[in-house]
């Protein structure tokens, strides 16, 4: 067997992109007390929606729930396939496995994202993302 070392995802180099961005609405939202819900979910749910084109957006509670939600509206089923990258966070096998479908580790490029000249030959006919 051999063994092969993947480096895990930069998400400190993500941080340093948007962490100016990121950290007065994190002052605002921790300030005002109100956690769940209220004016600043509101005004987030509607600007994803518009930069999205959609009528609607729902805000959750984590990363994973927002997963299962994604994949519960693609139709995932138990024994579908969901193609993956292997180095992604715990969570995005988690959510496939929590539907009891199976996740379908695809290659990495070097800059850590999933490499799009493997994702054909992995699809077969469960494949359902």
């Amino acid at each position: 067997m051999v063994s092969v070392s993947v480096p895990y995802i930069n998400l400190a180099a993500q941080w340093e992109d948007e962490k100016h961005d990121l950290l007065p609405i994190i002052e605002s939202v921790m300030s005002s007390g109100q956690y769940v819900g209220g004016e600043a979910i509101e005004r987030f749910e509607q600007k994803v929606a518009e930069l999205c084109g959609t009528r609607f957006c729902v805000a959750l509670n984590s990363g994973t729930d927002a997963l299962m939600f994604g994949l519960l509206a693609l139709g995932v089923c138990p024994g579908d396939e969901v193609i993956t990258p292997p180095n992604s966070f715990i969570s995005s096998t988690a959510s496939i496995v929590h539907l009891n479908a199976k996740p379908v580790f695809v290659d990495v490029l070097p800059d850590q994202n999933i490499d799009p000249s493997r994702i054909e030959s992995a699809i077969t006919k469960k494949t359902k993302a």
